[in-house]
């Protein structure tokens, strides 16, 4: 399957190179000469801490999803061993 040069641009819809170039125009003159590479510096690296956070994201989900499931653990079991201690604490307490 070939992919077309226009599919990582999917997200800008059907602008084609006339547009891209107006919208150039117009950040230029809005911008100036002399900011526009730092705003498109700036850009960029906003994009590159996307992809990254993006990145780790996918990274932790996918390590979650194949770890192996976690044991059943008997929670009654638990309660009755937390009421114990709590009586027994209890019943230390009268004593002193």
């Amino acid at each position: 399957m070939i992919s077309s040069p226009t599919g990582s641009l999917a997200f800008i819809g059907n602008f084609g190179g006339g547009e891209i170039i107006i919208i150039f125009l117009i950040v230029l003159l809005l911008f100036g000469s002399k900011k526009v590479p730092e705003l498109f510096r700036s850009l960029g690296k906003g994009v590159t801490e996307f992809r990254k956070a993006k990145n780790e994201w996918e990274q932790d989900i996918s390590e979650v999803m194949n770890q192996e499931p976690l044991e059943d653990h008997d929670f009654d079991k638990k309660k009755d061993d937390d009421s114990d201690s709590v009586s027994s604490e209890g019943k230390k307490q009268t004593a002193s």
